[in-house]
């Protein structure tokens, strides 16, 4: 079937591609078991951590798909636990007051952050904040 330029549809050859622009990519360092499958609610986000600053202590009410672009994360829980993350570097971070965590970027560069927030409902905050434990 031949069309005429008049009856061509969206999906024209003739129109732009789409464009597909990678943001950050890497590689998957911890299980992505906790994502939630029926999930309803999603963010995503880019967070930058100027060099030495912080996050501050917080959580999330539901788990947290996160991709280190640049630079590194260092995490320090409640229980007084820390790891370190680099660029290239995905994971999970999990949920619930229990998780309470703060984020630092050591270095004296930025620290870039992706996020995909699996949220309970659409006003559900992306985090909350919390004193630090003693």
């Amino acid at each position: 079937m031949v069309e005429s330029n008049s009856s061509r549809s969206s999906t024209d050859r003739s129109a732009p591609e789409p464009i597909a622009v990678d943001v950050a990519r890497a590689v998957v360092t911890d299980s992505l078991r906790g994502i939630p499958l029926d999930a309803t609610h999603v963010t995503v986000s880019k967070t930058v951590v100027p060099p030495h600053g912080s996050t501050g202590w917080h959580y999330h009410v539901g788990p947290v798909l996160v991709l280190v672009a640049e630079g590194t994360l260092t995490h320090t829980f409640a229980d007084g636990s820390t790891d370190t993350v680099g660029a290239g570097s995905c994971f999970v971070e999990p949920h619930g007051p229990e998780n309470a965590h703060v984020g630092v970027n050591p270095a004296a560069v930025p620290l870039v952050l992706h996020a995909v927030y699996f949220l309970p409902d659409a006003t559900s905050p992306l985090a909350v904040p919390v004193p630090a434990p003693n």
